[in-house]
């Protein structure tokens, strides 16, 4: 576990739902290593777990679980987010999402694959 913090004990499933493209999934699961104090957020790829970390902190605010297929997409099975106010203080689940969503968009340049994602959430 990097930085020493334990994952919260205090969390929420904010319900993310995500297909990522086998491009993208990768792009996610090689994590991101924050390179200056600019940059907030450190992230690794765990045991089929995405983890989102405070990188001043520690703290694990996010994280989800992906099923992988054989052709490398991924599939978001279960997600979590921090609920402990001490450390993270989230206006709703909806607003967890969103910064998932940001955080991934903005730092692993994922594209839009939202064709896949509406066929998941209507299966």
């Amino acid at each position: 576990m990097p930085n020493g913090k334990a994952i919260p004990v205090e969390t929420v499933e904010p319900g993310y739902q995500k297909v990522f493209l086998a491009a993208d999934a990768k792009k996610i699961m090689s994590g991101y290593n924050p390179e200056s104090m600019d940059d907030r957020w450190f992230i690794y790829y765990e045991d089929s777990l995405v983890y989102f970390v405070r990188s001043w902190t520690g703290y694990h605010i996010f994280g989800f679980k992906l099923a992988v297929s054989p052709n490398g997409s991924a599939n978001v099975i279960a997600s979590w987010a921090n609920r402990n106010i001490d450390e993270y203080q989230s206006k709703s689940k909806e607003n967890d999402i969103q910064t998932i969503n940001d955080l991934i968009n903005g730092i692993f340049a994922v594209r839009s694959n939202d064709y896949l994602n509406l066929m998941k959430v209507q299966a």
